[in-house]
């Protein structure tokens, strides 16, 4: 039987045949129907930079392809480049007949540049940000209008109408957003349910929130957040409209629950990808729980115990650190350990671990020697740098990649993050979980592709190198990421140092034949062996 690819393989395929393609399309033009289906491919996995290249690619062969233009439009939008995009979508929605297939599609993506350019707008209610907001109703309006059918379309312009309302702007005056709303749910409750497809539900969701409906909310996100087959870029998808357009999380109490417990949701399903900035993480921790009424009306009858379980997730997010480069950007992670836990003294100390490529005595690139490094809990109530005493014990790359340090500062009121007493069992259900700093950005927890795929650790492991016990996992990971705690999947203990991400070619442990997409930390229990045999 033959193993289906993960997702890193998939996307490194379709890469390698986009290239492949992109070198005949600049030669003969006997490749274009296929470098057209590819595009669509390669947007599905989210590869935009090879989704670009190609549709220029097609755009210098065959410039009169509608859907082709629109494609590349949105290359442009999900790379930041929506004035771009906008400027190529104005003139092919002009040259569309309003019954062109890819009039609808060209003008709701319009709207979705101007409603990007609305979104990142610091000050909403800025001349700019007023424009963008503007000038989206009016290209979600038109296709919406043309057809009652285009109900992704109506739910944007509802959302859009409703946010204007909000900061006092009187857009497209004529239209009530709860009429528009009642529109769509007729719409939509009246599609054959032979015709409803995977937004079916979300859109619905979206309408019922246009009339203040929350039992009709809650109803319909369950159908599909909780379901046993729930897809994570729905639930994702969700959030997004909830928290960027809607401001749920910021507006209302019973949102701020709904946007908290499909967080919660996301963290456990395949696929699931979060992050989330420190003050966000504090607001959290803070925050009362939903009631237990609402997480079961979203979530089931698990929707407390899997609630729980994300706000422990949450708590250990503030004892990870930015390592920082003084006057300068992030370099990696780390996170708090309680010394006598790695089998050192004074046993209640608390004391930072990383890796040796992030902190190490000789400064060794790409890492910094203690003395240029600072640490920040950046969710913490207060993140002011504290600089670095010495580096208590360190092992280089090629062992356990680990730096154990001691503060200037002794750290106080934040918790040592627990560490686990043995390595999960390696079995299909065997999850980890990673909180970091990825990319330099804002702390994130990674959920995607986190499968536990094999470890070097008692009783079955087999280690090249002795008592340094090797982790591999399916966890996407970024430069900034080096450092992360690597935790279990039910308790949130850690389990290992995340030291490298490999994706495809890392060879396989133990001794097995092959290589494939993974990740790799030292346990953790490793790492407190070699600290005791010092």
């Amino acid at each position: 039987m033959t193993t289906p690819p993960t997702r890193d393989e998939l996307k490194e395929q379709l890469k390698d045949q986009a290239s492949q393609v992109l070198k005949r399309l600049n030669g003969l033009c006997d490749d274009v129907s296929v470098a057209k289906r590819l595009v669509d491919k390669l947007r599905d996995v989210r590869e935009y930079e090879a989704m670009g290249q190609l549709a220029e690619a097609i755009s210098r062969h065959d410039p009169a392809d509608a859907r082709n233009r629109r494609l590349y439009a949105q290359y442009l939008i999900d790379t930041g480049k929506a004035t771009a995009a906008i400027d190529m979508l104005r003139p092919l929605t002009r040259r569309l007949a309003k019954d062109h297939r890819e009039f609808a599609e060209a003008s709701g993506l319009l709207g979705r540049a101007h409603k990007q350019i609305f979104l990142d707008a610091a000050i909403k209610t800025d001349k700019p940000a007023r424009d963008a907001l503007k000038q989206a109703i009016n290209a979600y309006r038109k296709p919406f209008d043309q057809n009652p059918a285009n109900t992704w379309h109506g739910v944007n312009l509802v959302a859009l109408l409703t946010r204007a309302r909000r900061l006092g702007l009187r857009f497209a005056s004529d239209l009530k957003p709860a009429e528009v709303s009642k529109s769509l749910v007729k719409t939509l409750e009246a599609t054959p349910a032979a015709e409803r497809d995977m937004w079916f539900l979300p859109t619905l969701a979206e309408a019922s929130l246009g009339l203040g409906d929350w039992p009709e909310v809650e109803r319909h996100v369950r159908a599909y957040a909780a379901a046993n087959d729930a897809k994570a870029f729905q639930v994702a998808s969700t959030l997004r409209q909830f928290t960027q357009l809607w401001d749920l999380d910021h507006t209302d109490e019973r949102g701020r629950g709904l946007v908290d417990i499909l967080r919660a949701r996301l963290a456990v399903l395949p696929g699931g990808e979060l992050e989330l900035p420190p003050d966000e993480v504090q607001r959290l921790r803070k925050q009362p729980s939903p009631d237990n009424s609402q997480l079961e009306a979203i979530l089931g009858d698990r929707g407390p115990e899997t609630f729980q379980w994300w706000k422990t997730g949450i708590d250990r997010a503030v004892s990870v650190a930015a390592i920082r480069r003084q006057l300068g950007g992030r370099i990696g992670t780390g996170f708090v350990v309680r010394a006598g836990d790695l089998g050192l003294e004074p046993s209640d100390e608390l004391l930072v671990l990383t890796n040796y490529h992030v902190v190490n005595p000789l400064g060794a690139s790409p890492g910094i020697p203690p003395e240029e490094a600072e640490i920040a809990f950046e969710a913490s109530e207060t993140d002011d740098p504290v600089r670095v005493d010495k580096i208590l014990w360190s092992s280089p790359p090629e062992l356990h990649d680990a730096s154990v340090l001691r503060l200037r500062i002794p750290v106080s009121g934040i918790a040592p993050v627990p560490l686990a007493k043995a390595l999960p069992v390696v079995e299909e259900t065997a999850r980890v979980y990673i909180i970091g700093h990825p990319g330099g950005r804002d702390l994130a927890f990674s959920f995607q592709d986190n499968d536990l795929l094999d470890h070097e650790g008692p009783s079955a492991g087999k280690p090249p190198v002795p008592n340094v016990w090797r982790v591999h996992y399916r966890a996407p990971t970024e430069g900034g990421s080096s450092g992360s705690p690597v935790f279990n999947s039910r308790l949130w203990q850690v389990i290992a140092l995340h030291h490298k991400g490999g994706k495809l070619g890392m060879p396989r442990l133990n001794g097995k034949d092959g290589t494939y997409a993974a990740n790799e930390g030292i346990a953790i229990q490793s790492i407190r062996k070699a600290i005791s045999e010092a």
